[in-house]
Protein backbone atom coordinates (compact mmCIF):
# COMPACT_ATOMS: atom_id res chain seq x y z
CA UNK A 1 0.00 0.00 0.00
CA UNK A 2 1.63 3.21 -1.06
CA UNK A 3 2.25 6.53 1.36
CA UNK A 4 -0.96 8.24 1.17
CA UNK A 5 -3.38 5.40 1.59
CA UNK A 6 -6.27 5.66 3.20
CA UNK A 7 -7.06 2.29 5.39
CA UNK A 8 -10.84 2.23 4.75
CA UNK A 9 -11.09 -0.51 7.08
CA UNK A 10 -10.90 2.13 9.85
CA UNK A 11 -14.89 3.61 8.72
CA UNK A 12 -16.01 -0.42 10.24
CA UNK A 13 -14.80 1.65 14.13
CA UNK A 14 -17.65 4.32 14.46
CA UNK A 15 -19.89 1.46 12.95
CA UNK A 16 -19.32 -1.11 15.29
CA UNK A 17 -19.52 1.34 18.14
CA UNK A 18 -22.94 2.61 17.19
CA UNK A 19 -23.88 -1.28 16.82
CA UNK A 20 -22.45 -1.47 20.62
CA UNK A 21 -24.82 1.23 21.43
CA UNK A 22 -28.02 0.07 19.48
CA UNK A 23 -27.86 -2.99 20.86
CA UNK A 24 -27.29 -1.79 24.50
CA UNK A 25 -30.30 -0.10 24.54
CA UNK A 26 -32.66 -2.75 22.27
CA UNK A 27 -31.04 -5.45 25.56
CA UNK A 28 -31.52 -3.25 28.18
CA UNK A 29 -34.53 -4.88 29.33
CA UNK A 30 -32.53 -8.24 29.77
CA UNK A 31 -30.93 -7.97 32.75
CA UNK A 32 -27.39 -8.15 33.11
CA UNK A 33 -27.43 -8.00 29.49
CA UNK A 34 -24.35 -5.29 29.21
CA UNK A 35 -22.75 -4.30 32.05
CA UNK A 36 -20.74 -1.17 32.22
CA UNK A 37 -17.53 -2.30 33.31
CA UNK A 38 -17.51 -5.75 31.48
CA UNK A 39 -18.47 -3.43 28.35
CA UNK A 40 -15.56 -1.28 28.99
CA UNK A 41 -12.73 -4.41 29.35
CA UNK A 42 -14.12 -5.79 26.08
CA UNK A 43 -13.66 -2.19 24.29
CA UNK A 44 -10.28 -1.47 26.22
CA UNK A 45 -8.77 -4.97 25.20
CA UNK A 46 -10.04 -3.76 21.44
CA UNK A 47 -8.82 -0.47 22.09
CA UNK A 48 -5.45 -1.93 23.23
CA UNK A 49 -5.67 -4.68 20.05
CA UNK A 50 -6.25 -1.47 17.15
CA UNK A 51 -3.70 0.53 18.67
CA UNK A 52 -0.84 -1.75 18.31
CA UNK A 53 -2.04 -3.77 15.26
CA UNK A 54 -1.17 -1.36 13.34
CA UNK A 55 2.56 -1.73 14.31
CA UNK A 56 1.95 -5.73 13.58
CA UNK A 57 1.32 -5.06 10.67
CA UNK A 58 4.36 -3.79 9.48
CA UNK A 59 5.43 -6.96 10.12
CA UNK A 60 3.12 -9.26 8.96
CA UNK A 61 1.72 -7.67 5.65
CA UNK A 62 4.94 -6.26 4.99
CA UNK A 63 6.06 -10.16 5.36
CA UNK A 64 3.35 -11.54 3.46
CA UNK A 65 4.06 -9.15 0.94
CA UNK A 66 7.65 -10.35 0.47
CA UNK A 67 6.21 -13.90 -0.26
CA UNK A 68 3.88 -13.07 -2.35
CA UNK A 69 6.23 -11.17 -4.85
CA UNK A 70 9.20 -13.44 -5.00
CA UNK A 71 7.46 -16.97 -3.82
CA UNK A 72 4.13 -17.23 -5.58
CA UNK A 73 3.16 -20.32 -7.71
CA UNK A 74 0.79 -18.72 -10.13
CA UNK A 75 0.42 -15.80 -11.69
CA UNK A 76 -3.16 -14.67 -11.84
CA UNK A 77 -4.40 -12.05 -15.21
CA UNK A 78 -5.01 -9.46 -14.32
CA UNK A 79 -9.08 -8.53 -12.67
CA UNK A 80 -9.25 -12.30 -12.61
CA UNK A 81 -12.10 -14.12 -10.98
CA UNK A 82 -9.80 -17.51 -9.08
CA UNK A 83 -7.67 -15.10 -6.88
CA UNK A 84 -10.89 -13.79 -5.06
CA UNK A 85 -12.85 -17.35 -4.62
CA UNK A 86 -9.38 -18.42 -3.45
CA UNK A 87 -9.12 -15.54 -1.17
CA UNK A 88 -12.99 -15.95 0.55
CA UNK A 89 -12.73 -19.43 0.29
CA UNK A 90 -8.94 -20.20 1.88
CA UNK A 91 -9.64 -17.23 4.33
CA UNK A 92 -12.76 -18.97 5.78
CA UNK A 93 -11.38 -22.24 5.26
CA UNK A 94 -7.92 -21.12 6.72
CA UNK A 95 -9.61 -19.58 10.03
CA UNK A 96 -11.21 -22.93 11.00
CA UNK A 97 -7.89 -24.80 11.45
CA UNK A 98 -6.44 -21.63 12.78
CA UNK A 99 -9.25 -21.08 15.40
CA UNK A 100 -9.13 -24.98 16.48
CA UNK A 101 -5.18 -24.84 17.02
CA UNK A 102 -5.74 -22.33 19.06
CA UNK A 103 -7.98 -24.07 21.28
CA UNK A 104 -6.05 -26.76 21.75
CA UNK A 105 -2.99 -25.84 21.77
CA UNK A 106 -1.06 -23.66 25.08
CA UNK A 107 0.82 -21.06 23.44
CA UNK A 108 -1.95 -20.18 20.90
CA UNK A 109 -4.69 -20.78 23.44
CA UNK A 110 -2.54 -18.12 25.81
CA UNK A 111 -2.99 -15.55 22.44
CA UNK A 112 -7.36 -16.43 21.66
CA UNK A 113 -8.20 -17.02 24.95
CA UNK A 114 -8.32 -13.17 25.77
CA UNK A 115 -11.36 -12.81 23.81
CA UNK A 116 -13.09 -15.93 25.61
CA UNK A 117 -12.71 -14.03 29.04
CA UNK A 118 -15.99 -11.99 28.82
CA UNK A 119 -18.27 -12.83 31.35
CA UNK A 120 -21.42 -11.36 28.91
CA UNK A 121 -21.92 -12.29 25.34
CA UNK A 122 -22.81 -9.34 22.78
CA UNK A 123 -21.67 -7.02 20.34
CA UNK A 124 -19.20 -5.71 22.55
CA UNK A 125 -17.19 -9.06 23.32
CA UNK A 126 -16.92 -9.35 19.20
CA UNK A 127 -14.33 -5.93 19.77
CA UNK A 128 -12.28 -7.94 22.53
CA UNK A 129 -9.10 -8.98 20.26
CA UNK A 130 -6.62 -10.56 21.52
CA UNK A 131 -3.19 -8.81 21.36
CA UNK A 132 -0.66 -10.96 19.45
CA UNK A 133 -3.59 -12.56 17.38
CA UNK A 134 -1.83 -10.83 14.27
CA UNK A 135 1.21 -12.81 14.69
CA UNK A 136 -1.06 -16.19 14.84
CA UNK A 137 -3.40 -15.62 12.31
CA UNK A 138 -0.24 -14.72 9.35
CA UNK A 139 1.35 -18.25 10.35
CA UNK A 140 -2.12 -19.91 9.04
CA UNK A 141 -2.59 -17.18 6.45
CA UNK A 142 0.51 -16.81 4.72
CA UNK A 143 -0.51 -20.14 2.09
CA UNK A 144 -2.35 -17.75 0.09
CA UNK A 145 0.65 -15.78 -0.88
CA UNK A 146 2.09 -18.79 -2.52
CA UNK A 147 -1.19 -19.35 -4.24
CA UNK A 148 -0.90 -15.96 -5.91
CA UNK A 149 -3.50 -14.47 -3.81
CA UNK A 150 -2.28 -10.49 -3.69
CA UNK A 151 -2.02 -8.68 -0.50
CA UNK A 152 -4.53 -6.23 -0.96
CA UNK A 153 -7.38 -9.16 -2.24
CA UNK A 154 -6.00 -10.89 1.02
CA UNK A 155 -7.11 -7.89 2.96
CA UNK A 156 -10.30 -7.61 1.00
CA UNK A 157 -11.41 -11.56 1.95
CA UNK A 158 -9.98 -11.25 5.27
CA UNK A 159 -11.81 -7.89 6.30
CA UNK A 160 -15.15 -9.63 4.78
CA UNK A 161 -14.57 -12.44 7.35
CA UNK A 162 -13.75 -10.41 10.11
CA UNK A 163 -16.85 -7.91 9.74
CA UNK A 164 -19.28 -11.09 9.27
CA UNK A 165 -17.99 -12.71 12.28
CA UNK A 166 -18.65 -8.59 14.30
CA UNK A 167 -22.28 -9.46 13.98
CA UNK A 168 -22.47 -13.34 15.17
CA UNK A 169 -21.81 -11.93 19.16
CA UNK A 170 -24.97 -11.15 20.32
CA UNK A 171 -27.55 -13.61 21.94
CA UNK A 172 -30.80 -10.69 20.74
CA UNK A 173 -30.96 -13.28 17.95
CA UNK A 174 -32.41 -16.23 17.53
CA UNK A 175 -32.05 -19.65 15.72
CA UNK A 176 -31.94 -18.51 12.03
CA UNK A 177 -33.54 -21.85 10.26
CA UNK A 178 -32.23 -23.28 6.85
CA UNK A 179 -29.40 -21.27 7.23
CA UNK A 180 -28.04 -23.02 10.32
CA UNK A 181 -26.64 -25.56 8.22
CA UNK A 182 -24.28 -23.57 6.32
CA UNK A 183 -23.70 -20.06 8.08
CA UNK A 184 -22.09 -19.67 11.16
CA UNK A 185 -24.79 -17.77 13.48
CA UNK A 186 -25.51 -16.47 16.55
CA UNK A 187 -26.67 -19.80 17.98
CA UNK A 188 -23.70 -21.32 16.83
CA UNK A 189 -20.85 -19.28 18.11
CA UNK A 190 -23.08 -18.88 21.35
CA UNK A 191 -22.37 -22.19 21.73
CA UNK A 192 -18.50 -21.92 20.59
CA UNK A 193 -17.91 -19.37 23.44
CA UNK A 194 -19.92 -21.74 26.35
CA UNK A 195 -17.96 -23.41 28.77
CA UNK A 196 -19.98 -25.99 29.58
CA UNK A 197 -18.43 -29.79 29.00
CA UNK A 198 -20.68 -30.12 25.73
CA UNK A 199 -20.15 -26.85 23.95
CA UNK A 200 -16.05 -26.82 24.67
CA UNK A 201 -13.69 -26.82 21.73
CA UNK A 202 -16.76 -26.68 19.26
CA UNK A 203 -18.32 -24.37 16.52
CA UNK A 204 -14.77 -22.39 15.52
CA UNK A 205 -16.28 -21.40 12.07
CA UNK A 206 -16.28 -18.24 10.72
CA UNK A 207 -18.44 -17.56 8.01
CA UNK A 208 -19.35 -20.93 7.75
CA UNK A 209 -20.28 -24.10 9.72
CA UNK A 210 -20.08 -26.39 7.41
CA UNK A 211 -16.20 -26.91 8.18
CA UNK A 212 -17.34 -27.94 11.48
CA UNK A 213 -20.14 -30.53 10.14
CA UNK A 214 -17.45 -31.95 7.78
CA UNK A 215 -14.51 -32.40 10.43
CA UNK A 216 -16.93 -33.25 13.78
CA UNK A 217 -16.48 -30.06 15.91
CA UNK A 218 -20.26 -29.02 15.66
CA UNK A 219 -22.33 -28.82 18.27
CA UNK A 220 -26.04 -27.73 18.25
CA UNK A 221 -27.00 -25.13 21.26
CA UNK A 222 -29.63 -26.96 23.60
CA UNK A 223 -28.89 -25.25 27.24
CA UNK A 224 -28.74 -21.95 28.23
CA UNK A 225 -24.68 -20.72 27.73
CA UNK A 226 -22.53 -20.17 30.65
CA UNK A 227 -19.55 -17.70 29.28
CA UNK A 228 -16.35 -17.29 30.00
CA UNK A 229 -13.15 -19.39 30.41
CA UNK A 230 -13.21 -22.05 32.54
CA UNK A 231 -10.69 -20.29 34.91
CA UNK A 232 -11.97 -16.52 35.13
CA UNK A 233 -10.08 -13.35 34.90
CA UNK A 234 -11.86 -11.54 37.54
CA UNK A 235 -10.18 -8.44 36.18
CA UNK A 236 -10.98 -6.10 33.79
CA UNK A 237 -7.02 -4.84 32.96
CA UNK A 238 -6.50 -5.37 29.29
CA UNK A 239 -3.01 -5.47 29.59
CA UNK A 240 -2.73 -7.96 32.26
CA UNK A 241 -5.68 -10.35 30.05
CA UNK A 242 -2.85 -10.70 27.54
CA UNK A 243 -0.50 -12.14 29.53
CA UNK A 244 -2.54 -14.03 32.00
CA UNK A 245 -2.89 -17.29 30.30
CA UNK A 246 1.14 -17.08 29.39
CA UNK A 247 1.82 -16.71 33.27
CA UNK A 248 -0.38 -20.23 33.47
CA UNK A 249 1.43 -21.95 31.26
CA UNK A 250 5.04 -20.66 32.73
CA UNK A 251 3.56 -22.23 36.59
CA UNK A 252 2.81 -25.32 34.82
CA UNK A 253 5.97 -25.83 33.31
CA UNK A 254 7.44 -24.47 37.21
CA UNK A 255 5.58 -27.13 38.67
CA UNK A 256 6.46 -30.05 36.08
CA UNK A 257 9.62 -32.29 37.37
CA UNK A 258 10.54 -33.99 34.29
CA UNK A 259 12.39 -32.00 31.65
CA UNK A 260 9.74 -33.13 29.01
CA UNK A 261 7.22 -31.93 30.57
CA UNK A 262 8.31 -28.14 31.23
CA UNK A 263 9.07 -28.33 27.34
CA UNK A 264 5.53 -29.63 26.25
CA UNK A 265 3.51 -26.93 28.58
CA UNK A 266 4.08 -24.47 25.81
CA UNK A 267 2.29 -27.06 23.15
CA UNK A 268 0.32 -29.29 25.47
CA UNK A 269 -3.77 -29.09 25.23
CA UNK A 270 -5.14 -26.16 27.85
CA UNK A 271 -6.11 -28.63 30.02
CA UNK A 272 -3.01 -30.89 30.64
CA UNK A 273 -1.21 -30.64 34.04
CA UNK A 274 1.78 -32.21 34.96
CA UNK A 275 2.03 -35.75 36.07
CA UNK A 276 3.23 -32.97 39.60
CA UNK A 277 -0.24 -31.16 39.54
CA UNK A 278 -2.63 -30.66 41.49
CA UNK A 279 -6.25 -31.56 39.83
CA UNK A 280 -8.28 -29.29 42.28
CA UNK A 281 -5.86 -26.11 41.83
CA UNK A 282 -7.35 -25.98 38.02
CA UNK A 283 -10.64 -26.97 38.54
CA UNK A 284 -13.63 -25.62 36.38
CA UNK A 285 -14.39 -22.20 38.43
CA UNK A 286 -16.62 -20.60 36.00
CA UNK A 287 -19.18 -23.36 37.06
CA UNK A 288 -18.74 -22.01 40.63
CA UNK A 289 -18.27 -18.09 41.05
CA UNK A 290 -20.16 -15.38 40.40
CA UNK A 291 -20.00 -12.84 37.40
CA UNK A 292 -16.96 -10.44 37.92
CA UNK A 293 -19.25 -7.09 38.93
CA UNK A 294 -17.38 -4.79 40.85
CA UNK A 295 -19.41 -2.00 41.99
CA UNK A 296 -19.29 1.03 39.67
CA UNK A 297 -20.58 4.51 40.15
CA UNK A 298 -22.60 6.78 38.06
CA UNK A 299 -19.59 9.41 38.21
CA UNK A 300 -17.08 6.84 36.98
CA UNK A 301 -19.77 5.45 33.91
CA UNK A 302 -19.91 9.06 32.83
CA UNK A 303 -16.27 10.04 33.31
CA UNK A 304 -15.23 6.88 31.56
CA UNK A 305 -18.00 6.46 28.98
CA UNK A 306 -17.74 10.40 27.63
CA UNK A 307 -13.47 9.97 27.35
CA UNK A 308 -13.81 6.41 25.54
CA UNK A 309 -16.02 8.12 22.99
CA UNK A 310 -13.44 11.06 22.25
CA UNK A 311 -10.66 8.76 22.22
CA UNK A 312 -12.75 6.29 19.88
CA UNK A 313 -12.94 9.99 17.53
CA UNK A 314 -8.99 9.77 18.16
CA UNK A 315 -8.66 5.75 17.16
CA UNK A 316 -11.13 6.40 14.23
CA UNK A 317 -8.32 8.76 12.23
CA UNK A 318 -5.32 7.62 13.81
CA UNK A 319 -6.30 3.78 12.07
CA UNK A 320 -7.63 5.47 8.75
CA UNK A 321 -4.82 7.69 8.19
CA UNK A 322 -2.21 5.08 9.52
CA UNK A 323 -0.07 4.24 6.28
CA UNK A 324 0.59 8.24 6.40
CA UNK A 325 2.29 7.95 10.06
CA UNK A 326 6.33 7.73 10.43
CA UNK A 327 7.40 4.74 13.12
CA UNK A 328 7.47 6.89 16.00
CA UNK A 329 4.18 8.63 15.08
CA UNK A 330 2.57 5.05 15.46
CA UNK A 331 4.60 4.44 18.30
CA UNK A 332 3.09 7.03 19.85
CA UNK A 333 -0.45 5.87 19.27
CA UNK A 334 -0.06 2.69 20.01
CA UNK A 335 1.20 3.85 23.66
CA UNK A 336 -1.83 6.01 24.30
CA UNK A 337 -4.25 2.93 23.02
CA UNK A 338 -2.73 0.62 26.18
CA UNK A 339 -2.52 3.52 28.58
CA UNK A 340 -5.91 4.61 28.02
CA UNK A 341 -6.80 1.08 27.85
CA UNK A 342 -5.30 0.35 31.65
CA UNK A 343 -6.55 3.69 33.06
CA UNK A 344 -10.34 3.18 31.82
CA UNK A 345 -9.96 -0.24 33.56
CA UNK A 346 -8.25 1.02 36.67
CA UNK A 347 -10.90 3.76 37.19
CA UNK A 348 -13.73 1.34 36.65
CA UNK A 349 -12.07 -0.93 39.31
CA UNK A 350 -10.90 1.64 42.08
CA UNK A 351 -7.35 0.93 41.50
CA UNK A 352 -5.04 3.23 43.69
CA UNK A 353 -2.24 3.70 40.94
CA UNK A 354 -5.68 5.06 38.21
CA UNK A 355 -5.76 8.63 38.81
CA UNK A 356 -1.94 8.90 38.01
CA UNK A 357 -2.40 6.87 35.16
CA UNK A 358 -5.32 8.87 33.63
CA UNK A 359 -2.90 11.84 34.00
CA UNK A 360 -0.27 10.61 32.34
CA UNK A 361 -3.39 9.21 30.06
CA UNK A 362 -4.32 12.71 28.99
CA UNK A 363 -1.01 13.88 28.66
CA UNK A 364 -0.06 11.31 26.13
CA UNK A 365 -3.30 11.64 23.48
CA UNK A 366 -2.98 15.00 23.78
CA UNK A 367 0.50 14.76 22.69
CA UNK A 368 -0.71 12.77 20.04
CA UNK A 369 -3.33 15.34 18.57
CA UNK A 370 -0.75 17.66 18.79
CA UNK A 371 2.01 16.27 17.26
CA UNK A 372 -0.05 13.66 15.08
CA UNK A 373 -2.67 16.70 13.74
CA UNK A 374 0.27 19.32 13.26
CA UNK A 375 0.64 17.12 10.01
CA UNK A 376 -2.95 18.52 8.43
CA UNK A 377 -2.79 21.78 10.47
CA UNK A 378 -1.16 24.60 11.92
CA UNK A 379 1.74 23.26 14.22
CA UNK A 380 0.98 26.44 16.88
CA UNK A 381 -2.75 25.90 16.61
CA UNK A 382 -2.71 21.95 17.65
CA UNK A 383 -0.08 23.17 20.32
CA UNK A 384 -2.53 25.44 21.97
CA UNK A 385 -5.65 23.38 21.51
CA UNK A 386 -3.57 20.13 22.95
CA UNK A 387 -2.76 22.38 26.05
CA UNK A 388 -6.19 24.21 26.58
CA UNK A 389 -7.60 20.52 26.50
CA UNK A 390 -5.44 18.79 28.79
CA UNK A 391 -6.26 21.91 30.98
CA UNK A 392 -10.05 21.07 30.86
CA UNK A 393 -9.40 17.19 30.75
CA UNK A 394 -7.27 18.00 34.36
CA UNK A 395 -10.50 20.16 35.97
CA UNK A 396 -12.61 17.34 34.67
CA UNK A 397 -11.06 14.82 36.47
CA UNK A 398 -10.58 16.75 39.67
CA UNK A 399 -14.51 17.15 39.33
CA UNK A 400 -14.73 13.71 38.51
CA UNK A 401 -12.38 12.72 41.63
CA UNK A 402 -14.94 15.04 43.69
CA UNK A 403 -17.72 13.12 42.79
CA UNK A 404 -16.90 9.69 43.28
Amino acid sequence: MHEGELNVAAYAVPVFLIAVVVEALLGRRREGYYYFGTAISDLGCGTVFQGVEVIFKLITLGAYAWIYEHFRLVDWAEGHWAPWVIAIVGVDFLFYWWHRASHVVNSLWAVHGVHHQSEDFNLAVALRQPLFEPLTWFLFFVPLAFLGVSPLVYLAAYGLNRFYQFWIHTELVDKLGPLEWILNTPSHHRVHHGVQEQYLDKNYGAILIIWDRIFGTYEREEERVVYGTTTPLASYNPVWANFAIFGRIGRLAGRARALGQKLWAPFAHPAWLPSEGDPDAEADKRMEVPKYRPEISGATMAYVGAHFLFLGVGLFFFVLLEFRWTIPQLCLGAAVAVISGLSFSGLVERRPWALPMELVRLAAMFAAWAWLGSDYFPAEAMRMAAVGGFILSVLGLALFRSRR
